[in-house]
């Protein structure tokens, strides 16, 4: 009997234990509260005419609204530093300082036409994006709605525990490469920084062919659910080259 008492409350301690672990993930940024965003690109186009870029970016992000289970996101960039490096020339560029010569003036009046440009997205409790007003300068500048629409992983639609995961299809407008990203997602544990996503999916063509891959991982807060930090790798073959990317994300 004593030993049927002692396996029972071990069952019902492993239980409760495993209970707690489950995690409802709901995006609950605070509303009107401006987050400041450091986004890291490192690309490496290796083709017939190789380019090497890293930009970084400071940006402000403000959780505007919330209606219903959706949130208004306004994203805006305030500062550029690029550095470029296409073989024959290179090139650095900073926004935050006076350019010196030609090259750097054409590359700011460039960049000029997207800093300070508001980026407006609707993106649900469970993380997913369902509208992204992005203007038109930035598409001359080579992006797209999908470089600003991975601030947050999506969520699955009930609580899970550390090891558990599920699978998203997103649609990709605009994009000439790909038109839709499919994904695994995997709670990979809580740590004293918060809870910690992976992910992997590819990236699929409107024939259905494969093009590329990505992988990467969240931390995200344990209170709003929100991005703390992201690094995320994607890796593209397309018209007889390679184009690696690599993003790495920071929210204050």
């Amino acid at each position: 009997m004593k030993r049927l008492f002692i396996t029972g409350l071990a069952l019902c301690i492993g239980f409760l234990t495993f209970a707690q672990e489950t995690v409802d993930f709901r995006l609950n940024p605070e509303i009107g509260k401006p987050l400041q965003l450091k986004m890291l690109m490192k690309t490496d186009v290796d083709g017939p005419q190789s380019v090497i870029m890293d930009m970084n970016m400071k940006m402000e992000l403000l959780p505007a609204k919330k209606e219903n289970e959706n949130f208004t996101l306004e994203n805006v960039i305030k500062a550029i530093k690029a550095d470029i490096d296409a073989g024959m020339m290179t090139i650095s560029y900073n926004s935050e300082e006076e350019a010196t010569d030609e090259t750097t003036k054409m590359l700011g009046q460039q960049f000029s036409k997207i800093i300070d440009q508001k980026i407006s997205s609707v993106v649900t409790e469970k993380g997913k994006t369902i509208d992204i007003d992005l203007p038109p300068s930035f598409a001359a500048q080579g992006f797209d709605a999908s470089s600003f629409s991975n601030m947050s992983p999506s969520f699955p639609d009930k609580a899970v525990a550390p090891g558990e995961s599920w699978e998203n299809t997103a649609e990709i407008a605009d994009n000439p490469l790909f038109s839709k990203i499919e994904m695994t997602s995997t709670f990979r544990e809580e740590s004293a920084d918060g809870y910690i996503i992976d992910i992997v999916g590819k990236m699929l063509q409107e024939t259905g062919g494969e093009i590329g891959i990505m992988s990467g991982s969240y931390t995200l807060d344990k209170q709003t659910h929100f991005t703390k930090s992201s690094s995320i790798k994607t890796t593209i073959e397309a018209q007889g080259a390679k184009i690696i990317s690599d993003v790495e994300m920071t929210v204050e």
